[in-house]
């Protein structure tokens, strides 16, 4: 079930009111056994894959506490096993692709046809979150889990198809706490479930026509300059607000239990530079990739100026190839590392001269910023390597300014992103307060607004969109 399908919201009323009755001591299982049951409502077999994975994680991290001589050898075991099942599924399509191209070319036999597996829904996110669990074990920052406590981690349904990518240390004793039930709870979980189904189905949803239109492989050579930039743009806040929309449901259905994950999004298209785009952008998976790849890389060379940039940008062609088995990917992935590397350098010329502190420096950076981050997108949604050159290269020296698509399609997508410019105001508007009473007039608006928006979400309940890192 989608998050946004009728029968999900519908099943939340009973799932989430039977959490609160039931006994403490009960609900870590009642949430495994929910879990477990909504991963099967996708694909039954595809529920062995995270019980799987969790079984290798918990042997390998209890081999790890009994013996502390060989605890090394016990965690590669366990990352190279998780990394494998990933690679079966998600990987080795994409690698005897290429293999046969390149045999082909040099005039030898490949390693014939390849297979098609179904992707299974989570993947990349599950192995993630065992892999951290296994490099913290390791390194004592986690103790040895009970196998009931990391299946529930990982399999904790409103986080497991797309995130927030979350640490065992940070979830797992949350399910152990001895919660009553409060109004605030509730009332902050469905503010951040109601904007997600309206950011879902408003606004994600109404720009994938054009997107999809746009970026039909047949179109890339024939849009023009506004074309390309113009649906750049679209797909940049499609994504976000798709994505966004997943992370506000799921932290606000858990938030309904007393359960807090971590926020994933804070208004990337304000950022300032490319590193706090990236402190904006899918933040547990930033952080995932600064804590367990790009601080232990670096600590090996102090923060030498070639590593640290050699660094950056063969990690980031890692999180593009994390997203997807594809050459798009990789060179969205290398885009953003080449972004880094360029700022980094020029915080080494901040430090040597004034003149680069100006604030006209740092407005030129908040423009190369949204420039750099849109014009990334665009390999990352098409279809093939040829067509993103193509289209970057229409983007880079212009030869039509014609407008192919429905003016109404241009309309949106500056409306959206008007949008987009005031969201961090209105957000803060809406907010609750973090602790204590919930007063007037706050608490007399609220069920308008929730009318209001549920009315929104179902009358643009016309398009049955997947989200779009459910295929990550």
């Amino acid at each position: 079930m989608a998050f946004t399908s009728y029968s999900y919201l519908l099943a939340l009323i009973p799932v989430i009111g039977l959490y609160w009755l039931i006994p403490v001591n009960w609900r870590r299982w009642y949430l495994l056994a929910v879990s477990l049951l909504y991963y099967a409502t996708w694909n039954v077999a595809h529920t062995a894959l995270p019980l799987l994975v969790c079984g290798t994680a918990y042997v390998c991290g209890r081999r790890m506490e009994q013996d502390k001589d060989a605890a090394g050898r016990w965690m590669w075991t366990g990352i190279a096993a998780v990394l494998a099942i990933l690679s079966v599924f998600k990987y080795w399509p994409f690698v005897v692709e290429n293999v046969n191209a390149a045999m082909g070319w040099l005039g030898r036999q490949g390693l014939g046809p390849g297979y098609t597996l179904a992707l299974p829904l989570g993947i990349s996110f599950y192995t993630f979150e065992a892999v951290s669990y296994l490099l913290d074990t390791r390194q004592g920052r986690t103790k040895q889990a009970r196998l009931s406590d990391l299946g529930l981690f990982v399999l904790f349904w409103p986080h497991l198809m797309a995130g927030p990518i979350v640490r065992f240390r940070e979830l797992a004793p949350q399910f152990s706490k001895n919660l009553r039930f409060e109004t605030g709870h509730l009332l902050r979980g469905l503010d951040r479930l109601i904007v997600g189904l309206v950011q879902k189905n408003l606004l994600a949803n109404n720009l994938s026509a054009f997107v999809d239109e746009g970026f039909l492989p047949q179109a890339a050579a024939t849009n023009s300059f506004f074309d390309n930039w113009a649906l750049a743009v679209a797909f940049g806040l499609q994504i976000y607000f798709d994505f966004s929309s997943y992370s506000n449901m799921a932290i606000g259905v858990a938030q309904m239990m007393g359960i807090t994950l971590p926020e994933n999004f804070r208004f990337p298209y304000h950022a300032s530079s490319p590193p706090d785009f990236w402190g904006r952008w899918h933040m547990t998976l930033s952080r995932w990739i600064r804590d367990y790849l790009f601080f232990p890389v670096n600590a090996k060379y102090g923060g030498a100026p070639l590593p640290l940039y050699g660094s950056l940008i063969g990690i980031m062609a890692l999180v593009g190839l994390w997203h997807g088995a594809g050459w798009g990917y990789v060179l969205w992935g290398l885009m953003h590392g080449v972004y880094l590397v360029l700022y980094r350098m020029w915080e080494r010329v901040e430090e040597k001269h004034a003149w680069a502190k100006a604030w006209w420096a740092g407005w030129g950076w908040r423009v190369f910023t949204i420039t750099a981050v849109v014009a990334a997108w665009v390999p990352f949604r098409a279809a093939s390597l040829d067509q993103s050159l193509t289209m970057l290269t229409t983007m880079a020296a212009p030869q039509s300014f014609r407008v192919a698509y429905s003016v109404n399609q241009y309309l949106l997508t500056m409306i959206i992103a008007a949008y987009c410019v005031v969201e961090p105001w209105l957000a803060a508007r809406f907010e609750l307060p973090a602790k204590g009473e919930i007063r007037p007039p706050v608490a007399w608006l609220r069920p308008a607004a929730y009318a209001a928006l549920l009315f929104i979400f179902l009358i643009f309940d016309d398009r049955d969109v997947q989200f779009i890192y459910f295929q990550f």
